[in-house]
């Protein structure tokens, strides 16, 4: 199926729609916020990877449902010598992409981890939705690879 449109705000307070990534896989990981320990480790599990992901032509974006300033609580998190992930991080207030891409429970009202593949035609080739972050880049990487025949 095509890929749900969104619109996120980035850190420089831009709009950022789906079509930003066009033409380039992208790799969408929905985190629950800076205060998820388990969200937390797994853009930390990514970060020493993004050069691998860029190397490959595949783009790396983190989406929170959390206000712009909360994003730089988040950076400040990141186990690397730099303090910023190497990848950029996006608000998603209102949680309307959450939803949109069903990553978000409706009975409880809250949000979900979520993993995306997007190909460059726009297309959902992968995903992981659940409780828990996805935690295994090294598999993500091959399998991107794989699905999209680089």
């Amino acid at each position: 199926p095509m890929a749900p449109g969104f619109e996120l705000i980035a850190e420089d307070g831009a709009k950022v729609s789906l079509s930003s990534f066009a033409g380039k896989p992208v790799i969408l990981i929905f985190y629950l916020g800076h205060n998820c320990e388990h969200c937390v480790d797994q853009l930390n599990a990514f970060a020493p990877m993004a050069d691998e992901f860029k190397s490959a032509g595949i783009s790396l974006a983190a989406i929170g449902p959390e206000p712009l300033v909360e994003l730089a609580k988040a950076h400040e998190l990141c186990a690397g010598e730099e303090k910023h992930f190497p990848f950029p991080l996006y608000s998603d207030l209102s949680a309307n992409a959450f939803k949109t891409y069903r990553s978000y429970d409706d009975f409880e009202g809250l949000p979900l981890h979520g993993t995306f593949l997007i190909d460059t035609k726009g297309k959902l080739r992968w995903m992981d939705v659940g409780p828990e972050p996805f935690m295994k880049p090294d598999f993500l990487l091959k399998e991107t690879k794989r699905l999209l025949g680089m």
